[in-house]
């Protein structure tokens, strides 16, 4: 509990609640009452805060949501201003769920009181459901090795990727918060001593993770989309190297918005140009299968074109707005196509996944994971 400061203001300052008493000398009010500032929580999401402020002494009661939502402080003195720890637990349920409490004034209970709700989404940040299973390795029989570690909220705090033997790629993220603050830090390809850091809501969904030599986010497209949506993952690094992302929501596809809700681009183009000034380039239309891409903690769409293509931060999904809800079947370019069969564990999370290149090449993926969490 932190107790910001005593009030020394009349009620006419802007109270949410308030009731006067038959003594034209006694009133009382609950005023500036929120949840998480009206905001939902995540699925993963450990903490947020109440406030409110209240002229007289006052108590909370608690109508539901009391298996998973709880808060530090369930009564307190008057004249003062109130932020109240809420603490929660994971949602695996998948679904949206909700915590109600009424903050009564002690002598006017019936009179003078204020709902404190809180949301919780069934996806955690990552957009991945509640309950997926945790990715902790990825292995493919073209050598590729990929090592995953979380936190006790099912946040990754850890992820490297090889390819016979050889680091391509490295990060190693913490989650942090002041008194008003998020911030998100990212230490990327740790021989480069290489930091990115991003001001985050209390999601940690940065729209741009920034070093003094990289930038990794999103980024507005030029194209003018008269239904739909356009918007690009880009990650630019030392010597002119960029890799870029471009997602096409149209009329046809899924875009729902909202954290739990589906979506689908029909199209990505795919740009990597190199330190030497050379580019790899796709422009593939999607199809995808009935297997859901939020059964499991990583984003499987990013390994399509490979390991030595896949973005580290959207294979984590810290961008989670580029994460597609279903497993791409079907990628179409002009000049052939890549498929993707995958196989899937009891949980609907994915066991392995082959992808066929357009040289006909294959490649499988086994997913392992870990079976302690959440």
């Amino acid at each position: 509990m932190r107790l910001f400061k005593k009030l020394m203001m009349a009620v006419a300052a802007v109270p949410l609640f308030t009731a006067c008493m038959d003594n034209s000398n006694t009133y009382s009010a609950i005023f500036g009452v929120s949840a998480n500032g009206g905001s939902p929580v995540f699925a993963n999401t450990g903490h947020a805060f109440a406030t409110l402020g209240s002229f007289g002494s006052w108590h909370i009661e608690q109508n539901s949501g009391s298996d998973w939502c709880s808060l530090d402080m369930m009564r307190g003195a008057g004249n003062a201003y109130y932020s109240i720890p809420a603490r929660f637990k994971l949602n695996t349920t998948d679904q949206y769920r909700v915590a109600s409490f009424t903050a009564r004034d002690d002598e006017n209970p019936d009179d003078v009181y204020a709902t404190i709700t809180f949301r919780q989404y069934g996806t955690r940040i990552d957009g991945s459901l509640g309950s997926a299973a945790l990715v902790t390795g990825i292995t493919g029989d073209d050598g590729t090795e990929i090592t995953i570690g979380y936190d006790t909220l099912c946040r990754p705090v850890d992820l490297e990727m090889r390819k016979n033997g050889t680091r391509l790629r490295q990060l190693a993220v913490t989650y942090a918060a002041d008194d008003s603050s998020y911030f998100m830090n990212v230490v990327a390809d740790n021989d480069r001593n290489n930091e990115l850091t991003a001001d985050c809501s209390f999601a940690y969904q940065p729209s741009q993770l920034v070093s003094s030599t990289d930038t990794v986010g999103y980024y507005e497209q030029s194209t003018w989309i008269v239904e739909g949506d356009a918007f690009n993952v880009e990650e630019h690094r030392p010597r002119g190297e960029v890799t870029a992302q471009a997602l096409l929501f149209t009329k046809g596809s899924i875009s729902q918005k909202g954290p739990d809700s589906l979506q689908t681009a029909d199209s990505l183009r795919y740009l990597h140009r190199y330190t030497d000034g050379t580019s790899y380039r796709e422009d593939l239309r999607l199809s995808y299968s009935q297997n859901s891409n939020r059964r499991q903690s990583v984003d499987v769409n990013q390994l399509l074109l490979g390991v030595e293509e896949c973005n580290p931060y959207q294979l984590i999904s810290l961008f989670r707005l580029a994460r597609n809800s279903y497993v791409i079947s079907e990628a179409e370019a002009t000049d052939g196509k890549y498929t993707v069969a995958t196989t899937l564990n009891g949980d609907g999370s994915v066991s392995t996944m082959t992808v066929t290149d357009k040289q006909g090449g294959t490649v499988t993926y086994t997913f392992t994971y870990d079976t302690t969490q959440p």
